[in-house]
């Protein structure tokens, strides 16, 4: 069993053992954040950081002149993985819920209690954490994993949904996904790309994971019965 991540104090880190290719480098931008998972830029370069099983935060990087300040946006809340940024206010997505704080780059010392946007995700204890983004359609597009290894987990699971900015309109995009752990959009074309992790247990490489491109909507992406690359 792995053991989870600790911090690691930024003048112990290995930076002159790493190699970059020429005309890069390597260098440490901000420390004190323990357990990086997501990274989402506010409009005035605030950097929002989640993290996923061991902190249980949300943070907001501020640059300072070149020294990075770290503050806490949320506490004590598991798996709060994905975040995302759109007219001022930071979303976070939890297992269950969205939650929204507004005007959150002038309230970062003071937060506050943020708004629930959506509450109704079915909850998993397996592939249960989310990711968020913002489709040019300006939707809000959050996956939902499969609740098991390999199953046929109903319409609740295994496949991604948007809905609008204010939790209205849930609707399906594609199905038949085990675990998307990130998705993004062609700035030229808007289609929708999007990780999927297969089964475990077979190997340690295989069935492949999977890049994934959404050509229409409902789309079904074969799991369980198939993958497809």
């Amino acid at each position: 069993m792995s053991a989870f991540p600790v911090p690691t104090p930024a003048d112990q880190l290995p930076i002159g053992k790493l190699r970059a290719p020429e005309g890069f480098k390597v260098e440490v931008w901000a420390s004190d954040v323990l357990d990086a998972r997501m990274m989402r830029e506010g409009a005035r370069g605030t950097l929002f950081v989640s993290s996923l099983f061991v902190a249980n935060k949300v943070y907001a990087v501020v640059d300072k002149g070149g020294r990075r300040e770290v503050k806490t946006v949320l506490d004590d809340t598991p798996l709060a993985n994905g975040v995302e940024f759109r007219d001022g206010a930071l979303y976070v997505a939890t297992p269950r819920r969205i939650l929204k704080f507004d005007d959150i780059e002038n309230r970062l010392d003071d937060p506050g209690e943020p708004k629930v946007v959506y509450d109704r995700f079915a909850v998993s204890p397996q592939n249960g954490w989310k990711s968020l983004r913002f489709g040019p359609d300006g939707k809000l597009y959050v996956p939902v994993g499969a609740p098991c290894n390999i199953c046929a987990p109903g319409d609740r699971y295994a496949r991604i949904f948007r809905m609008n900015p204010d939790g209205t309109g849930l609707e399906t995009v594609a199905t038949g996904i085990r675990n998307s752990v990130g998705l993004d959009f062609d700035p030229r074309t808007g289609d929708l790309w999007f990780t999927d992790n297969q089964r475990d247990w077979i190997s340690d490489d295989m069935p492949l994971d999977e890049l994934n491109h959404v050509t229409r909507p409902g789309e079904n992406f074969g799991f369980p019965i198939a993958t497809r690359g």
